[in-house]
């Protein structure tokens, strides 16, 4: 009963990793490309699936899969590849060089689009930066102000005016209050630093 169970799992995880995941690995000549799956009208002017060289995950139970590869000065090139059942397969691909002056200005102008939504999208990620500064910034404000606040009113309530704990008061009173000035206009030019980070990397990224 033991060896029958024992047998059971083996089979089991040789089947498992029978059907694990497999690849295909592209390489091209020259080196160093951009690798759309899956399509083969690529907007080159949005970022790659893979650069190559590369490997390429095959969707289970696929025997065909259509990879794009796109390279600066030279012809498009698509593939339409029929896999074998092996894990991992491997092909390199000779790519044509263009002298179609459209052509190549067309690619720069992809290139040029792609450049601008990634730094589009770099601005979006760096906003995060001074809108965490300011949600700081003003937590800070907000807490000076309450100090502030409770120095005033022992400042307003003290009967003696020329005691030490009077003094200490209203110092402490002017300490907090200004704090809580600079905390606040930080806070403001944070945000408005954040905004306009974000806008601008909205506008870029599209």
């Amino acid at each position: 009963m033991r060896i029958a169970v024992l047998l059971a799992i083996a089979l089991f995880c040789t089947s498992a990793f029978a059907q694990g995941a497999r690849y295909l690995h592209i390489s091209t000549n020259p080196s160093y490309a951009d690798a759309y799956v899956e399509t083969i009208q690529p907007n080159h002017s949005r970022n790659p699936d893979t650069k190559l060289p590369g490997f390429i995950k095959v969707p289970d139970g696929e025997r065909n899969i259509v990879v794009a590869i796109f390279k600066e000065g030279f012809k498009d090139t698509v593939l339409n590849v029929t896999l074998p059942e092996s894990d991992t397969s491997y092909l390199i691909v000779a790519l044509t060089p263009s002298y179609d002056d459209e052509f190549l200005s067309d690619q720069r102008s992809a290139l040029s689009r792609r450049a601008r939504h990634n730094f589009g999208f770099r601005l979006m990620v760096a906003s995060a930066v001074p809108f965490v500064t300011s949600g700081i910034a003003a937590i800070v404000a907000s807490n000076s102000i309450d100090k502030a606040n409770e120095k005033k009113r022992l400042v307003e309530q003290s009967l003696f005016h020329d005691n030490e704990s009077y003094n200490h008061n209203l110092e402490r009173y002017g300490d907090y209050r200004d704090r809580a000035k600079a905390a606040r206009t930080l806070s403001i030019d944070m945000l408005i630093a954040g905004a306009a980070l974000l806008g601008i990397g909205v506008v870029l990224s599209f």
